[in-house]
């Protein structure tokens, strides 16, 4: 018998390929206030509130000289560049520029929500609306929701509550929350799709992307309203691929531009936590 044989055997790879498990998408950008522009910067004009006044009969109005005010955000190119080798794609039986692309969005879609969060807690409230000593809990739900309505940020559909993962775990222990009693099938935006609950006005959903300090076990959840928060892009998410003669391969370039900035801070707050991971 050959003890050699097996060298020789035929080897099989699936074509369908497994991408390493990430994030697709941006999940904030439908929830901010975007627009399209042609610009290095983009700028959200504030309008200041105004109140109703009374006068007595024959006497002038006080006119009312309304602030403005405006948010700078400064867009930001990103790129995620790849390389084939063109030999190499005659030896596989897997779509590679096809991984490529997918692999590319995701990365461009992490980072947008990347940018977004850090425009979000550099421009927050300067109240924190938690307790980095206690758990995620529905007092917490309560001080959210009370800010909102106290500051009178418009109750129209549009406000959310973004919890890291183990903040959201500490919210599902509150009945309130979590039983369909409260919370039925028709307020679960994201039927089969993405986790989230529409609950008390507002859309509660986990986002890994939340800061969460490990040595403290602090989360960072953050809370918002859709107009709080302007979200400017120059170029949305686009991918190319070119000949490199050089190298004989091709390139796979994607890329993005876009800047992000409070617009408000009476419209985003941050809510810490203790919210450890679970054991």
């Amino acid at each position: 018998m050959v003890s050699t044989i097996d060298v020789a055997f035929v080897e099989e790879y699936n074509a369908d390929v497994h991408l390493t498990y990430r994030q697709f998408g941006s999940r904030l950008q439908n929830m901010t206030r975007k627009g399209t522009i042609q610009a290095k910067s983009v700028y959200w004009q504030v309008f200041g509130a105004l109140a109703a006044q009374t006068k007595t009969r024959n006497a002038a109005h006080t006119f009312i000289d309304p602030t403005h005010t405006r948010v700078k955000a400064d867009m930001a190119d990103w790129y995620v560049p790849t390389l084939v080798d063109d030999l190499d794609l005659l030896k596989l039986n897997i779509e590679e520029r096809q991984s490529h692309s997918r692999a590319h969005v995701a990365a461009l879609g992490k980072k947008t929500d990347d940018i977004l969060i850090a425009a979000m807690e550099a421009g927050a409230n300067a109240t924190d609306l938690g307790d980095a000593a206690a758990a995620f809990d529905y007092g917490m739900a309560m001080s959210i929701l009370t800010t909102f309505q106290v500051n009178e940020v418009p109750d129209d559909g549009q406000r959310f509550v973004a919890l890291h993962p183990y903040a959201w775990s500490q919210f599902l222990q509150v009945s309130e929350f979590a039983n369909a009693d409260y919370v039925g099938q028709e307020m679960l935006p994201f039927k089969g799709g993405m986790t989230a609950k529409y609950w008390m006005g507002t859309m509660w959903m986990p986002l890994p992307n939340v800061t969460w300090n490990t040595t403290p076990n602090v989360a960072e959840n953050l809370c918002w309203h859709r107009s709080a928060v302007g979200h400017g892009v120059n170029a949305d998410i686009e991918t190319k691929w070119d000949w490199e003669n050089t190298y004989s391969a091709w390139s796979a370039v994607s890329s993005m531009s876009l800047g992000a900035a409070v617009i408000e801070d009476t419209g985003m707050y941050v809510c810490s936590s203790l919210s450890p991971k679970p054991s």
